[in-house]
């Protein structure tokens, strides 16, 4: 049969712009990578805005100098090699040929410059890197970081070091910046509408291996059942924190599927070690004895994270021995005995902060401790924030009473190291006190393998026993919705990696 091509042209031009206007019908043409995230950056610079929401989105686009891999280590990135010239030096050798999305070249006065944005900010990462007392410029492409002591963290630490570029991070500042940031990522900011979306798109002139996908939208809904509709819709491909109640929903819409990984970061209860009825550690004590944690975890979490911790020393980190430690049971009559016995025998009254929306389920888990402490007399006015108010918060100074959170690994962070020096009044350092201030300082000097481990044990026994900082309480199994079109695995660090996302 004969065409005739003029009506067929007619034809067929009609309809392509009604599929056009159909959602999903052009998906097979369509390399838009969509996700839903739980809550919305502050702001996309590392050394203010450290939560992972923020980084997720933060490192399609900027790049550290050590780069974090999915199976707990960390592998050269922008820096290239490191050597231990001496004891207190390290000289990096850089990647050659990395320009900026601006053009502005990566070299030695790149790292010059970050680092020194670190060790300034006001923000979320400051006293990461304060044990770095100096830095050289030896060439274009090679650098001394010079420490205040032996240490053996600084290739792994330099996995949070993000670099910046010094004439247009310098001339706007890190707020502004943080709204329209510049790396040397796989992903080139495109443009942010606050409380609706943000929008990467691939970089050609990347120096890596080049992204598979499109431009990458991201966007914010705290409430789970408004992630998991989007998944039904197709409007997102990927959506995070799937509670487990919502999890066969996902499983039986036969366009998306489950996706879990066991993650690294574990829940507590931090406390005011310094002020209050929690300055006292029998009151510690008595807090961990009063939650019963496997009751959250089988009736909130239907089994979905895993039993209570002891110690910060996570498995595969050195030092870490399986049944060393004995967690802390659930004993309301004893967490009475040791109320009673730091003169509380009528309990007290206490503020807890809590996230919404940012770690799995947090509003209730604290609504269920909050229950559980009532009922050996400790009274609880919970302060629920979005996750943006509430690291604000958190971060400006220390907080009284009880504040839920969760983090990975615990170790080497500002929880048991304070800020730039050892004062007790800076925000973050909640379980630091100068005992712990010590260990950490010897533990990241000491080159001793064996010597290292039984330090690091003899820390973890303290933190654990002696000073218990915190309540001791899960640790998190991330879930995932991913569209059947696009294949995606999770990483346990929830650090969310786009460069090999492919649509089936």
């Amino acid at each position: 049969m004969k065409i005739n091509r003029f009506k067929f042209r007619n034809l067929i031009i009609p309809i392509l712009a009604v599929m056009a206007c159909v959602p999903g019908l052009t998906q097979a043409n369509d390399n838009t990578l969509k996700v839903a995230l739980v809550a919305e950056p502050r702001l996309l610079e590392p050394s203010i805005d450290t939560i992972k929401p923020s980084l997720v989105i933060g490192m399609t686009m900027l790049e550290p100098l050590t780069m974090n891999t999915a199976e707990g280590g960390y592998v050269p990135w922008l820096a290239e090699s490191w050597t231990a010239i001496d004891q207190n030096r390290w000289r990096l050798t850089l990647k050659k040929g990395v320009q900026f999305h601006n053009g502005e070249q990566f070299n030695a006065d790149t790292v010059l410059y970050s680092l020194g944005v670190f060790q300034n900010t006001q923000g979320g990462a400051r006293g990461w890197f304060s044990y770095i007392s100096g830095v050289e410029k030896v060439s274009e492409l090679e650098v001394d970081l010079i420490t205040e002591s032996p240490t053996t963290t600084l290739p792994a630490t330099l996995a949070f070091l993000f670099m910046f570029p010094p004439k247009y991070h310098g001339e706007v500042g890190s707020d502004e910046f943080g709204q329209n940031p510049v790396g040397t990522g796989p992903f080139k900011f495109v443009k942010w509408d606050k409380g609706v979306e943000l929008v990467v798109e691939p970089n050609s002139g990347y120096w890596g291996d080049k992204p598979t996908v499109g431009n990458i939208h991201f966007r914010w809904l705290p409430d789970a059942s408004s992630r998991v509709a989007l998944l039904e819709t197709g409007e997102v491909h990927i959506a995070q924190n799937i509670p487990p109640a919502l999890m066969s929903r996902v499983d039986n819409s036969g366009v998306s599927r489950v996706e879990t990984v066991k993650g690294t970061r574990k829940a507590f209860l931090r406390m005011n070690v310094e002020t209050g009825p929690t300055a006292d550690v029998r009151v510690r004590m008595a807090l961990n004895h009063a939650i019963d944690v496997e009751s959250i975890i089988k009736a909130l979490f239907q089994g979905r994270a895993y039993g209570r911790d002891a110690g910060f020393l996570l498995d595969g980190m050195e030092g870490h021995e399986y049944g060393r430690l004995t967690p802390f049971e659930y004993n309301p009559d004893r967490a009475k005995a040791l109320l009673a016995e730091a003169g509380y025998p009528d309990g007290f009254k206490t503020t807890f902060h809590h996230t919404i929306g940012r770690y799995m389920l947090d509003k209730e888990s604290a609504e269920a401790m909050a229950a559980m402490l009532s009922e050996v007399g400790i009274e609880s006015d919970l302060i629920g924030l979005e996750p943006g108010a509430y690291f604000s918060k958190v971060s400006a100074s220390r907080l009284e009473g009880l504040h839920f959170a969760a983090s990975a690994p615990l170790f080497m962070t500002p929880l048991y190291h304070p800020m730039i020096e050892f004062e007790l009044n800076k925000p973050y350092g909640y379980g630091a006190d100068a005992r712990s201030d010590s260990f950490t300082k010897q533990a990241r000097a000491e080159v001793d393998d064996k010597a290292r481990v039984a330090l690091l044990q003899d820390f973890e026994d303290y933190v654990f026993k002696g000073h218990v900082p915190w309540v001791w309480l899960w640790h998190y199994q991330d879930i995932y919705g991913v569209s059947n079109d696009v294949n995606w695995k999770p990483r346990s660090d929830q650090i969310m990696d786009f460069t090999k996302v492919t649509f089936n």
